[in-house]
């Protein structure tokens, strides 16, 4: 894989398997590995200003999933699995791993597969604000706020643009999470977790009952809570998220 010097992080494509995977990099020579996994409809770039505030502390990849941004498009092959094959597939092509692992939203489901089905490649896990029972999550309200656009994401414009439609048909007729178990899941993951809940008032999506699941079934899971954030996280405020990241992950280093 191709590095890239410290500072704004730089678009890459990891090629040789199908399918292909666009991502980004910052690259900061032999400090720890950290790979970030995107929402439904997002890009990577929706991570570039919470890279820009982790420069210099990890080596950062952020890549598309299949479908979304410049990544190749798999029409009829956008379950969850597929989805975590891939992450675990760029994840060992990184050749750093094991690799503290960030997932906002869907990427929050395809890191707890990842690291449930691959221990080898995941030393740390954080789940942010992902609806991790999603069995009540309402199809429509996620359509809702995808088009909605607030604030913090409006830079989800071009990667809405960008989205194979066939990602949302299937998450909509529940083709994408048929197959994710949460229960089974949640208790094959060994590695240190930390759930990162954004406040359901402001439209975040983990719930007090997701919390309660996870942390009775998750042998070492953390839990931290950001009142007044939406489900943007990182979006909307990106040092705060930083911050628990460099707290959390330098923790499981020492």
């Amino acid at each position: 894989m191709k590095t890239s010097r410290p500072g704004r992080p730089a678009a890459h494509v990891l090629g040789g398997q199908a399918p292909e995977l666009a991502y980004g990099q910052a690259s900061s020579g032999d400090d720890p590995p950290l790979v970030l996994l995107h929402g439904l409809g997002a890009r990577w770039q929706v991570f570039q200003p919470l890279m820009l505030r982790l420069a210099g502390e990890f080596e950062q990849y952020a890549p598309d999933l299949r479908g979304h941004g410049t990544s190749a498009r798999t029409p009829g092959h956008y379950n969850i699995r597929d989805f975590a094959a891939d992450a675990a597939r760029f994840i060992a092509a990184t050749g750093r791993a094991p690799v503290s692992l960030y997932g906002h939203s869907l990427g929050g489901w395809i890191a707890l597969m990842t690291a449930a089905e691959h221990p080898e490649l995941v030393s740390a896990l954080i789940v942010a604000d992902s609806a991790i029972y999603p069995e009540h999550l309402d199809p429509d309200l996620v359509m809702n706020y995808l088009s909605d656009l607030p604030i913090a994401l409006r830079s989800l414009a071009k990667s809405l643009d960008q989205l194979d439609p066939d990602i949302m048909s299937q998450f909509r007729d529940g083709r994408m999470l048929s197959g994710y178990a949460p229960d089974e899941l949640l208790a094959r993951v060994s590695c240190p977790v930390l759930l990162v809940q954004g406040d359901v008032s402001r439209g975040a999506l983990m719930s007090d009952s997701d919390v309660r699941k996870a942390t009775q079934l998750i042998p070492r899971a953390q839990h931290v809570f950001l009142p007044g954030i939406s489900h943007a996280l990182h979006a909307e405020d990106a040092e705060l998220v930083a911050h628990q990241i460099r707290s959390f992950c330098g923790a499981q280093l020492k």
